[in-house]
């Protein structure tokens, strides 16, 4: 709008102008009646007149909007009084010079108040080298306009995450508008919905069904998937009108468990009695691990300290020949509990050597056994790595095993190899398990870490493997990832942090060292000749060490004495390590927190249990002595504070 700045105004004595100034009389009415503010400025940038709306939208100022105001004050105070931001003021200081130097412009300016109400200014010049400022109120606008795309924003979150298959289509020809991740994974991306039907005779019966009332609900069709084939499904719509035409908006749901569900029940059953006589099985497996667990830590932890203290090539030929065998009995047992558990990580030091000869010791003796040969080609002097054991094992145990039935299915390849590298700047190990089999086809690498994704035969996969991996590695703050070509063979890169902490031989300086030789320990064991080995390792460190053989010695001993460790046996007469626990937490809270478990039985469900809600340091039998000693180091550093569980 322009306006011009000689309108006649009031008389000087207040009288209105002659009835034949009706006119501007008529167009006074018309500024003040307008919903935009408006002020007119004269050429020398004073205020001649300005509207109701103007005031009511810079209440701030409003007080100064007097006639003769010059505008460079009106943004002065603006700037005072906190109405408007210097930015704002700056732009519209430009637009007025712009103006006043004769350049035209028409852009607008959207400025957000510092009530965080948001408004639009547009200055234009008059024909008599003045300028109109016209200001309108766009909150509301700006608002429903935020809340209408914040509404669409949802909603395409909502359908793109939906599980459920949607999708849009026209009611006359069957045009695909929209289809949601899940329809495009079940029904791939022909561009019409005709094409979802098996049959033109179901796809007749569904527009039949649905034209009466505009809706179907859970209609029995044979669907095609993107391959092909055939499935069974249940297909529900309605119609609504959408930019003026007649959509179909479907959701389709796969049915094919539910057919074959009664094929199934039988399967199940024999699932039941399986998983019963697998329960049975993993109990007894508890039990003899336990029994066995004592007398090979007696066996390890004796030949590992007598090799330390003997120089005879002789005698040390014969230890190692006895260790080898004790460690391999360890070894099997260990591999055995690691494929029947499922916990939750839990991260300490460790060493990747004895992890992956553990996992392909498993599936040496496994069912199955292996097939292709195993390499292992490991860098030498690497660092303990922060990680759990028992999951590392099954991770491996995944990547060998896929490796393994990839080259046995394919007659191509017959090596696995096992290698790693030290990235010490990154403080990375970067273990590669690599195969010459007939590698991943290039069609599907992008998903071969999607959970119950799997090309393998049906009863021959789950989808769930490789997924486990990468959720595995994940969480031990690695990374995974496929390099592969086709008829090149697979390789399966896992980079894994190294330990923060060291172990105990590496980490005790002279001053510690001096402090362990005055820390006093309490070893709680049923069996002798593992307490005996116990106390015998921690002595040769310097740890002054008191030995009982029952809860009930322990607890007195406990009583009488504030040790800096408390080392127990888990399954003991009585009440047992648990119950002794529980003692200790009520009657000695300030030792709670220096009781760990040296235990064979990590497996049971009451065991496995009490491990995790007590949250303890332990270590599982049977022992080496720097696994010992890295354990207690670890409890003194987390009882001073600065270490770990």
């Amino acid at each position: 709008m322009i306006l011009r700045s000689d309108m006649p105004a009031d008389r000087a004595d207040g009288t209105p102008p002659r009835q034949g100034d009706s006119s501007p009389d008529m167009l006074r009415e018309v500024i003040e009646a307008m919903s935009e503010g408006l002020a007119l400025f004269d050429e020398e940038a004073r205020l001649v007149r300005c509207n109701a709306g103007y005031r009511e939208l810079n209440p701030l100022i409003a007080d100064l909007l007097e006639p003769g105001i010059g505008w460079e004050l009106i943004l002065r105070e603006c700037g005072l009084r906190g109405a408007l931001s210097s930015e704002t003021l700056d732009r519209l200081r430009w637009m007025e010079n712009r103006l006043a130097t004769g350049a035209d412009t028409s852009a607008l300016l959207e400025i957000e108040l510092s009530n965080g109400a948001m408004h639009e200014i547009a200055m234009r010049q008059t024909p008599v080298g003045g300028f109109v400022v016209t200001q309108s109120d766009l909150t509301d606008k700006r608002q429903y306009e935020e809340h209408e795309r914040q509404a669409d924003i949802l909603l395409r979150k909502v359908l793109e995450a939906c599980p459920a298959n949607v999708v849009m289509s026209r009611i006359g020809d069957g045009h695909i508008i929209y289809r949601s991740p899940a329809a495009t994974e079940l029904l791939g991306t022909t561009h019409n919905s005709q094409e979802h039907f098996a049959s033109r005779e179901e796809r007749a019966d569904f527009v039949t069904a649905l034209l009466p009332d505009g809706r179907v609900d859970d209609m029995l069709v044979t669907g095609v998937r993107p391959n092909g084939s055939t499935f069974p499904c249940a297909v529900s719509a309605r119609v609504i009108d959408y930019r003026g035409e007649e959509v179909v908006v479907s959701s389709t749901v796969d049915m094919s468990r539910e057919v074959e569900m009664q094929k199934k029940l039988a399967e199940q059953r024999e699932q039941i009695f399986q998983a019963e006589k697998m329960s049975a099985l993993g109990e007894l497996l508890a039990g003899v691990a336990h029994e066995l667990n004592n007398p090979l830590s007696v066996v390890v932890g004796h030949a590992l300290m007598m090799r330390e203290e003997t120089a005879d090539p002789e005698v040390l030929r014969r230890l190692e020949k006895i260790s080898e065998a004790a460690e391999r009995c360890a070894r099997i047992v260990k591999s055995f509990l690691a494929m029947a558990r499922q916990q939750p990580a839990r991260l300490a030091p460790m060493d990747l050597e004895e992890t992956i000869e553990i996992a392909i010791e498993a599936l040496r003796n496994g069912a199955s056994g292996l097939k292709a040969s195993v390499e292992i080609d490991l860098a030498r002097n690497l660092p303990s790595i922060q990680g759990d054991a028992d999951q590392l094992v099954q991770v491996l145990i995944n990547l060998i095993t896929n490796a393994d039935q990839a080259i046995a299915a394919s007659g191509t390849g017959d090596r696995i190899t096992i290698s790693s590298t030290f990235d010490k700047a990154a403080g990375m190990i970067e273990l590669r398990v690599s195969d010459n089999g007939p590698g991943v086809p290039s069609s599907i690498r992008s998903r071969i870490f999607d959970p119950l994704f799997t090309t393998k035969e049906v009863g021959q996969g789950t989808g769930i493997g490789l997924a486990f991996c990468h959720r595995v590695i994940t969480s031990h703050n690695g990374q995974i990832r496929l390099e592969s070509a086709p008829g090149k063979g697979a390789t399966f890169v896992l980079r894994l942090p190294v330990s923060s902490l060291q172990t105990a031989a590496d980490s005790l300086s002279q001053s510690e060292a001096g402090a362990v030789s005055a820390t006093r320990v309490l070893v709680v064991d049923d069996e002798a000749d593992v307490a005996d080995l116990i106390r015998e390792i921690l002595q040769r460190d310097g740890y002054r060490v008191d030995y009982a053989q029952s809860v009930e010695t322990a607890l007195s001993l406990a009583r009488k004495q504030a040790y800096a460790l408390i080392l127990s046996d888990l399954n003991m007469p009585g009440i047992g390590g648990r119950g002794f626990y529980e003692i200790i937490a009520r009657d000695l809270p300030e030792m709670a927190d220096r009781v760990g478990f040296v235990t064979g039985d990590t497996m049971s469900p009451s065991a496995r249990g009490f491990l995790d809600s007590a949250d303890r340091p332990y270590l599982e039998k049977p022992i080496a002595p720097s696994e010992l000693r890295a354990l207690a180091q670890r409890m003194l550093e987390h009882a001073r504070g600065g270490g770990h569980k």
